[in-house]
């Protein structure tokens, strides 16, 4: 009777665990967002994302839901949703989006070295299926700029021709000027750790931060730029003394700091659904330089929205509660006058 008994204990914890680990996964993929978060706890259906996709306006909500699902949705549901709505661009909007992150999957994380051939193989085999998907989406939806944004990721990834990657780029911006996630990605795709130049990246995001309207999410697309420019002097060319010094330079930080006060610290700045990848972005760069106000601010507006690994991103992975006893600590300072905000 005792085994018996501790063997059900051990299933009942296996249960417990197994339930809390899908919990915590479907926080982590919705940012917060509560719709989001129903229809990621049916996985493997897909009539209720039907449903809210027919209902987005914008191309940020289309970004910011189909990302919600690209990590967490069964691929069966999605390309069951492609069968059965052929016509459906929706569909394979958020198919593409989450074969994008099923490809990733196949290569997995580490430098190209530490990939065996096998790896490549079915990276690449896996790309070829998620460009044809995404391709297919925008000819569905020919307005919509979402799978021009993710082709940029694919063209990066595959390695291709910096004529591909401006391609994409460029029929993404004919849709939508602003877009926050096509910008990102031609980031990502001009970096030095794709094959491109950093001082080209960082000319590219200054060139969109200044074109774009003040009070937007893109006039801040500038801290993805330093960001990647200083992770790979951190970790690719394993470089601490010059990453630390590339972050405290004063014209990067003022850069950094301009941008802010023009989009998310500005009074005609109007949250969108992409906001919050803004926001853990320039939380993740107030983290790392130390800056206690706007740290104070970004991270108070977060709230539970972002975990740790959202911050894998800005490269400061398990440091988000040490980052919030700083914020605290700051505020107490501040509040007896042995910190002043500036």
């Amino acid at each position: 009777m005792f085994l018996v008994f501790i063997f059900i204990v051990i299933i009942i914890m296996a249960l417990y665990f197994h339930r809390n680990h899908k919990n915590n996964k479907r926080r982590q993929c919705s940012y917060g967002c509560v719709k989001a978060y129903r229809i990621l706890e049916n996985p493997n259906e897909y009539l209720a994302l039907k449903e809210l996709f027919e209902s987005l306006n914008s191309p940020a909500e289309r970004y910011f839901y189909s990302v919600c699902m690209s990590r967490n949705m069964f691929p069966q549901a999605l390309e069951k949703w492609t069968e059965n709505f052929p016509e459906s661009g929706d569909a394979l909007l958020c198919y593409g989006a989450r074969l994008l992150q099923w490809s990733w999957s196949a290569r997995g994380y580490g430098r190209g070295g530490e990939i065996s051939e096998s790896q490549w193989k079915e990276f690449f085999n896996r790309l070829d299926k998620t460009r044809q998907i995404l391709l297919e989406c925008t000819e569905k939806s020919p307005e919509d700029p979402t799978p021009w944004a993710y082709l940029i990721m694919v063209a990066t990834w595959y390695s291709d021709s910096e004529e591909i990657k401006h391609s994409y780029f460029n029929e993404a911006i004919a849709r939508d000027p602003n877009n926050w996630a096509a910008h990102m990605h031609m980031i990502i795709a001009l970096s030095e750790k794709w094959g491109g130049s950093n001082e080209e990246m960082v000319e590219f995001a200054r060139n969109a931060s200044e074109q774009a309207p003040t009070g937007s999410d893109l006039k801040a697309i500038v801290v993805k730029a330093y960001i990647e420019y200083w992770k790979y002097l951190d970790i690719f060319e394993d470089n601490p003394d010059d990453a630390k010094s590339f972050i405290l330079d004063k014209d990067i930080q003022s850069d950094i700091v301009d941008a802010y006060n023009d989009s998310l610290a500005h009074d005609d700045f109007c949250e969108s659904k992409v906001s919050i990848f803004v926001r853990y972005n320039l939380s993740g760069w107030f983290w790392i330089t130390r800056d206690p106000s706007r740290l104070s601010n970004e991270l108070s507006v977060l709230g539970d929205k972002i975990e740790d690994i959202h911050w894998r991103w800005v490269c400061t992975e398990g440091e988000l509660q040490d980052a919030r006893n700083f914020m605290n600590e700051s505020k107490q300072a501040i509040q007896a006058g042995l910190l002043t905000v500036g």
